[in-house]
C-alpha cells in the first residue's frame, strides 16, 4: 500500500498536500493528479462540484407576541430572566414562545394590561441559532402611566434606541413606529 510502517505520517502529508495545492474545491487540477484513477469525484465528471455540503435541516419555527405600550412621554420596558436567550436584555412585554401561533384572543390573554386597546401593528420575522421566531405585535395607547410587575419599568420615548435592545425587540419597536 501507500502508508509505510516506518514513516505513516508522510501518507497523511501528502493528502493534505495533494488537497492544499491539486485537488482544490473551485478548481481542482485533475490532469496532474497521481491519484485521479482512484477518485470518484473526478468519475462523475464534474470533480469541481466535490465536497457537496449537506443540506442543513429547517430551523424549527416558533411563535409569539410582543405588547408595546406607550404613553405621552415613554414605553413599558420588561428585563428578560437572568438566564436563557436574550438573557437579562430589556423588552416589550410578550407571550412565551411555543410551536404553533397564537390566536389573537390567546395572545391577548397574555398582555401586560388587560384594560387597553390593543391592535395589531404586523408580524416581525427573526433566526436565532437554533429556531426562527415570528411575532405578531400589538401595540396600545395609555393616558397613565401604569406598571404591570417589579419586572416592568418605563422607558423615555426619545431614548429607546438607547436601551440596548436585542435586534428583535428593536425590530418590534419599529413595527409598532417607535423607531
Amino acid at each position: 500500500g501507500f502508508v509505510t510502517a516506518d514513516r505513516p505520517g508522510d501518507w497523511a502529508q501528502a493528502l493534505m498536500d495533494l488537497g492544499a495545492t491539486v485537488c482544490t474545491p473551485r478548481s481542482p487540477a485533475c490532469h496532474v493528479c497521481p491519484l485521479q484513477t482512484h477518485c470518484a469525484a473526478f468519475a462523475t465528471g464534474a470533480p469541481e462540484t466535490y465536497p457537496r455540503k449537506a443540506a442543513r435541516p429547517p430551523k424549527p419555527q416558533r411563535f409569539g407576541a410582543c405588547f408595546v405600550l406607550s404613553d405621552a412621554h415613554g414605553v413599558l420596558l420588561r428585563r428578560r430572566p437572568e438566564k436563557g436567550l436574550l438573557a437579562a436584555m430589556l423588552e416589550p412585554p410578550g407571550t412565551d414562545w411555543r410551536d404553533r401561533p397564537f390566536s389573537p384572543a390567546e395572545a391577548l390573554a397574555q398582555a401586560p394590561v388587560a384594560a387597553q386597546d390593543w391592535r395589531q401593528a404586523g408580524v416581525v420575522r427573526h433566526v436565532f441559532t437554533h429556531f426562527a421566531l415570528e411575532a405578531t405585535i400589538f401595540t396600545a395607547r395609555t393616558r397613565k402611566a401604569q406598571m404591570a410587575g417589579s419586572d416592568c419599568r418605563w422607558a423615555a420615548a426619545g431614548n429607546l434606541d438607547k436601551e440596548g435592545l436585542p435586534t428583535l425587540m428593536r425590530k418590534a419597536a419599529m413595527r409598532a413606529g417607535l423607531l
